[in-house]
């Protein structure tokens, strides 16, 4: 009985190790199209920027 008692915590740990799972290339895709969606905003943020200070008076 001791010897079951003492295996158990082994047990049930390996029971609990999580499977590897297998990542769908749909997720690569949609991470990809996330970076391209907030490149394209920073660059937007960017250009406007770019073009509001080009608008300006200058100073001095």
């Amino acid at each position: 009985m001791t010897i079951l008692l003492s295996s158990a915590p082994h047990a049930l740990a390996v029971s609990a190790l999580a499977e590897k799972t297998e990542r769908s290339p749909l997720l690569y895709a949609w991470w990809a199209l996330n970076l391209l969606v907030l490149a394209g905003i920073g660059y937007a943020v960017h250009w406007s920027v770019r073009k509001w200070r080009a608008g300006r008076r200058p100073r001095g």
